[in-house]
């Protein structure tokens, strides 16, 4: 059996999942699985109108013809039953067609993406609550709610990933290895990626598809300036029209999640990772290629409330919660909560005074 042809009959009676490369996927075939995600969509998607389907549709086939990974489960008569569609290890597309639901073709097509492409993140219409139901029973769990999707539409979505695995033992927060070769492959991709929003920022072209590909969510009317860096990127969630300006650092081996409303001065560190305090325990391993080996990190989440503003050159550290509308000084180092509507500031930084109505300008929020 070639490698890129799985045998699923212990999944769905004499079907197979095939991985397509693109010089296979021709127009026809497109056209197929269009018609497959229009009868998924209209048995499953019950929120979309005959305006959306018929909307979307015309733009199913280029994207499977473009997407960087394809696996379709075909029928005994060699029909597609089913497909899923992955980019940079994010389940980007998983459609069955309707007669073929229940009989385990989206199950197998799911454990596919996950072995075969590495799929470890997704996301679901939360108007879809089967779908939902069906992610958590197969080891998936929400990291992250928008109130829309990518394109700005009204149909909020749950980001979510995968329950096992390495990047969830690094983002439990529990010691794990740092040098595993697949997370030195992510974090090679969010530095290429990052860089390649950079050069889209300075011409011009404004690189939302970037941040969309490199982040965990970047919501509507969010801006980030050049110069930003991550670890991984896809453990950063930026709420709606929050601003960050140049050389912010983002070290995501856990979850850094901004609320609504979000104000971030240059050169702000946001750093999760965790080392051991003895040196005994930092010390790395490397191969016979004098590749590094082995490094022991935890990691811990930090969240910022909405409408906080932290001023330049703020370090955020893991484990911490930044209320809802705190102000945080210039040059603190943030190492423990701070409550909402606080002035702090400091090394480390320390909760000075409440804000309240007294520090109004006079000005309506807009």
């Amino acid at each position: 059996m070639p490698p890129h042809t799985t045998d699923a009959a212990h999944i769905a009676p004499r079907a197979r999942i095939e991985d397509l490369p693109t010089n296979e996927r021709t127009p026809k075939l497109g056209e197929k699985l269009a018609a497959v995600w229009e009868r998924s969509v209209r048995a499953t998607h019950h929120f979309l109108t005959e305006d959306d389907i018929m909307g979307m549709r015309p733009f199913v086939g280029e994207a499977v013809r473009g997407i960087g990974q394809l696996a379709v489960a075909f029928g005994e008569d060699g029909q597609p039953l089913g497909f899923a569609g992955v980019e940079a290890g994010k389940l980007e597309t998983l459609f069955i067609d309707s007669a073929a639901r229940g009989k385990g073709v989206g199950r197998g097509l799911l454990a596919h993406a996950v072995e075969a492409f590495d799929a470890h993140r997704l996301d679901v219409n939360e108007q879809n609550p089967q779908a939902v139901g069906f992610y958590e029973h197969e080891g998936w769990r929400a990291v992250y709610r928008s109130s829309r999707d990518d394109a700005g539409r009204p149909f909020p979505y749950i980001r979510m990933q995968r329950e096992s695995g390495i990047r969830a033992e690094m983002a439990s927060g529990d010691w794990y290895e740092s040098a595993d070769p697949a997370l030195a492959a992510d974090r090679l991709r969010g530095r290429r990626l990052m860089r390649a929003y950079d050069d889209a920022y300075y011409a011009n072209e404004g690189g939302a598809d970037i941040l969309h590909s490199a982040l965990g969510a970047f919501g509507f009317g969010s801006d980030l300036t050049a110069g930003a860096r991550v670890d991984y990127g896809y453990n950063v969630f930026v709420g709606d029209r929050c601003f960050f300006n140049y050389d912010c650092t983002f070290l995501d081996g856990a979850h850094i999640v901004f609320g609504d409303d979000v104000m971030v001065g240059p050169r702000c560190s946001f750093v999760t990772p965790i080392h051991p305090l003895h040196p005994d325990d930092r010390v790395m391993t490397l191969d016979e290629r004098d590749q590094v080996a082995h490094v022991t990190e935890r990691n811990a989440a930090i969240h910022v409330g909405s409408r906080a503003w932290l001023a330049a050159n703020v370090t955020v550290v893991g484990g911490v919660t930044i209320g809802e509308g705190a102000v945080i000084g210039a040059g603190s180092v943030v190492t423990r909560d701070i409550p909402a509507n606080t002035f702090a500031c400091g090394v480390p930084c320390r909760p000075v005074r409440p804000i309240t109505d007294a520090d109004r300008i006079g000005l309506d929020a807009r």
